[in-house]
């Protein structure tokens, strides 16, 4: 949308209004890393205040995407020019809104490039980092592609619909997100339909982006369409030559729009399955049991990496817990598989040396598994001899009601 925002302010004769959009585009930018900080400056002391107003921010941009569909549509309707002004003031004040709240959760991610307990330099930061620089990269090539294909139709009523139904998506998109602001801003009281449009809305999160995208595709074929070949006749070769020049370069831009387009879904869909899928549940390992006491050989477990194990108490509870080998020394680090931040979320080990959290993805330093506090394996008593350890039944079913 911004990248046809951008072409229809440059279809203005007038070299002010040819830099409207991006002037407000720059400002935009500049409001959002000012929000951001001010974030960063007192997160504690600002966070309610800037959630109550990223939620206004929200119903803001949904009114004034619908001015822009409104004012658009009169346009199409009387065609005047001080009509093609208020239409290009309105674009630029939804860029500018948009921006103010759609940059700071991006900024955001640059703080998550390095987990707890990672290097500043390890692999995986590093890769996050080059993560969230290609996909600003995808978006601005999205963005240009977008403009120069938009650029490239052949009369106003073309880019002006195409224009009116990208608004229109964005319009619906922060409509709905907008009831979910209201709602949770006592606007609006919380009815059947204001319910089901918030879980609609919760469940199917990239469902306007798709439509976005299918727009796109739909504009780029209709340019690809219209661009083959040259439709009328020129006084001499050199201009037919030009003509064929510009078709071919509107043809690309399609392309391009196309190829980045398919990069943005696959991005959204296979890659975004991959870092959140779940790692695959490991089976509890058998353990023997005698008189009401569990015994666990050292030896099964002194390899390093997490062992887990479960006990159906009497009330049939499944009690999971956790054994690893500390590297530092001979302790072991035994919890249950669960804490008191993030409940039964329980834990996974990744690669050979990190127990990550299911639910916060906080990476755990082995050597505090078994200790108190934070998101931490909760501790049970237990007892190391001979070669193994003994952990009394009661001590699990004192701990049931957690995993209910």
């Amino acid at each position: 949308m911004l990248g046809i925002i951008f072409s229809f302010s440059h279809s203005f004769d007038d070299t002010r209004h040819k830099k409207f959009a991006l002037i407000f585009t720059i400002l935009g930018i500049i409001a959002g890393f000012s929000v951001f900080g001010v974030r960063m400056y007192d997160p504690r002391g600002m966070n309610l205040l800037l959630i109550r107003f990223n939620r206004w921010l929200i119903i803001w941009i949904a009114g004034i995407s619908l001015a822009c569909v409104i004012v658009t549509l009169i346009n199409a309707v009387f065609r005047k020019n001080f009509l093609r002004l208020v239409s290009l003031f309105l674009f630029s004040i939804l860029i500018f809104t948009s921006l103010m709240y759609l940059v700071p959760p991006i900024l955001q991610f640059t703080r998550e490039f390095v987990y707890f307990g990672e290097s500043g330099i390890s692999t995986n930061a590093m890769l996050r980092a080059l993560g969230f620089t290609l996909g600003l990269f995808v978006c601005l090539l999205l963005t240009l592609s977008a403009y120069e294909v938009h650029k490239s139709l052949n009369t106003d009523n073309q880019a002006n619909l195409f224009l009116l139904a990208s608004v229109i998506i964005y319009a619906c998109e922060y409509s709905a997100s907008s009831i979910a602001a209201m709602q949770r801003l006592k606007l609006i009281r919380l009815s059947d339909a204001v319910f089901k449009i918030m879980i609609w809305r919760g469940e199917n999160p990239n469902a306007f982006l798709f439509a976005q995208l299918a727009l796109a595709l739909i504009m780029l074929a209709f340019v690809i369409y219209t661009h083959l070949k040259p439709t009328r006749e020129f006084p001499n070769k050199a201009l037919l030559r030009k003509e064929k020049a510009r078709l071919r370069d509107c043809r690309r831009w399609s392309w391009s729009l196309c190829v980045w387009g398919f990069m943005a879904i696959f991005i959204v869909i296979v890659l975004h399955y991959y870092d959140t899928k779940p790692p695959a549940e490991v089976q509890p390992e058998p353990y023997d049991i005698n008189n009401g006491i569990i015994s666990i050989e050292l030896a099964k477990v002194s390899d390093g990496h997490l062992h887990k194990f479960s006990y159906v108490t009497p009330n049939k509870y499944d009690v999971r817990f956790l054994v690893v080998k500390k590297p530092a020394g001979s302790a072991y680090g035994i919890g249950l598989d669960a804490c008191d931040i993030c409940g039964i979320a329980g834990y996974y080990e990744r690669g050979d040396d990190e127990v990550i959290c299911r639910r916060c993805d906080v990476v755990m330093n082995k050597n505090t598994i078994g200790f108190k506090g934070g998101c931490n394996p909760v501790p049970f008593e237990y007892e190391i001899r001979a070669g193994k350890i003994f952990i009394d039944v009661k001590a699990l079913e004192a701990e049931e009601t957690r995993f209910r």
